[in-house]
């Protein structure tokens, strides 16, 4: 697609006042001059430094081609709202522009937005556009299907390569990508794939079949989009051809399209594993959209942190026996947080890029017991030395070092085992996150720290300790 006139990088920064004196003065011919010395990801840069009106007049004054790989960065949410400013044959142009899997997103989000704007528009696109764009919103969105473009170069194994290089010329102006050539029979059924280089470095009277490659990954339409990101990491390739399912070629998806996936799939991870909403754009959304999107997860892990306060409740007796103990409560459960949150963290990570699988548990299982027994054994030595020497409270210090042996060897196990258990059943492993963790282990935490107090301390306890709880 074709982009802004390029300016270097270091030029970016100059656009905002440019814009907003082109804007303010309301000189349509100046504002199109500002913006064609620019490459579009200088102003998406500062998109969001302009209100909707001026969105709106920046989008409407690009020329086509630039406008349409503007509208391609921006979500789903945003482009209806931008589009609503130009004139139907302005947004048809736009669209035009579009590859065939970004404008089926569009149309898709310009219905759902405004059914009568959409339908205008519709009418106003080239048939055979509209009809591609519209074969590929039968796919779901989070599979291959949803992911690929029609726009790839298909030839013949009986071809030559002087007849191969005579199509190009016609039809590669229209392709998605020419590196990689697919081989298909008269049925549309994959056979092999020529590379460019290949094709080039070859005898112009030789056969396709004797130049391609029969060795072939693929995937289907069917194929979960990080399913096709591993892949095409794996075996790293920047193309994958897409087959149905009768095993007809029809579509590629290429690596830009798998880098958005990537960055889509590693958001969502980050946000779950902080407890955050998903499905919120942060830079546009208001005060009281967060309130309402994060106030659910947020009020569940404070009702659970009640549990904290019923243990602590329970034990007060213990604690205002031997007041010392209290000063110890954030140390241990906050290292119980620490090291359940950081386990599960590696394990959620594994999990998702398939280095482990579901059946790998009890080897992670017994690594982690191991683990978690030279943490627990490290951090007890430390408080057992640091209580004995500077509190001089030798039962309490060992008292401690017990409890911190048991809370880091169980906050490894569990961080280790909840991502586990969430896959079995069919969760997001990145639902196990940092806030639910440390919430468990809180709980766990102060229980052992009590059960162990009351073992090794009962020599100082000159009154009767609260009844454990069960």
């Amino acid at each position: 697609m074709t982009a802004m006139r390029s300016e270097t990088s270091q030029e970016a920064p100059d656009l905002l006042p440019l814009l907003r004196d082109a804007l303010d003065r309301g000189d349509p011919v100046r504002l199109a001059e500002v913006l064609s010395g620019y490459r579009t990801q200088a102003l998406l840069e500062h998109w969001y430094e302009l209100d909707a009106e001026e969105r709106e007049r920046v989008l409407s004054t690009l020329p086509p081609e630039a406008g349409a790989e503007l509208l391609s960065n921006l979500s789903a949410e945003e482009q209806p709202e931008v589009l609503q400013g130009l004139t139907p044959p302005q947004v048809a142009g736009v669209l035009e522009e579009l590859s065939p899997d970004d404008l089926a997103d569009t149309l898709q989000a310009l219905e759902a937005y405004d059914r009568e704007q959409s339908e205008e528009v519709r009418g106003l696109l080239d048939p055979g556009t509209l009809a591609v764009a519209d074969a590929l919103t039968g796919y779901d969105e989070e599979e291959a299907g949803g992911l690929m473009t029609p726009e790839f170069i298909s030839v013949r194994a009986t071809m030559t390569g002087a007849q191969v290089m005579a199509f190009l010329r016609r039809a590669a102006p229209d392709a998605e990508t020419i590196y990689y050539l697919y081989v298909v029979d008269a049925e549309q059924r994959l056979k092999g794939v020529l590379s460019l280089r290949q094709l080039i470095v070859s005898d112009p009277e030789q056969r396709v079949q004797e130049m391609m490659n029969p060795d072939i990954v693929s995937i289907h339409t069917d194929t979960d989009q990080e399913e096709v990101a591993r892949i095409m990491a794996d075996y790293d390739l920047s193309v994958l051809p897409v087959l149905d399912g009768d095993d007809r070629l029809v579509g590629i998806v290429t690596v830009d399209d798998v880098l958005d996936v990537v960055t889509e799939e590693a958001t969502e991870d980050i946000h779950r594993m902080g407890a955050a909403p998903i499905d919120i754009d942060y830079a546009r959304a208001s005060p009281w959209l967060l309130f309402r999107k994060r106030s659910s997860w947020l009020i569940l892990l404070v009702v659970s942190m009640t549990l904290t306060f019923n243990v602590i409740n329970h034990y007060e007796d213990l604690i205002v026996e031997l007041a010392i103990l209290a000063a110890f409560i954030p140390l241990l459960i906050g290292t119980g947080g620490n090291v359940g949150a950081q386990v599960a963290t590696l394990v959620v990570r594994a999990l998702g890029t398939r280095e482990l699988e579901l059946r790998d548990y009890f080897k992670v299982f017994w690594k982690e017991l191991k683990t978690g027994l030279l943490l627990g054994l490290a951090f007890g030595a430390f408080m057992t030395g640091y209580v004995y020497f500077f509190q001089d409270e030798p039962l309490v210090a060992v008292a401690l070092g017990i409890t911190m042996v048991l809370i880091s060897l169980c906050a490894n196990l569990v961080g280790a085992s909840l991502p586990f258990l969430f896959r079995r059943f069919g969760i997001d492993p990145a639902l196990t996150s940092s806030p639910g963790i440390t919430t468990v282990m809180d709980v766990v935490g102060l229980l052992i720290y009590f059960r162990v107090v009351i073992w090794v301390l009962e020599p100082l306890l000159t009154g009767q300790p609260a009844t454990p709880l069960p």
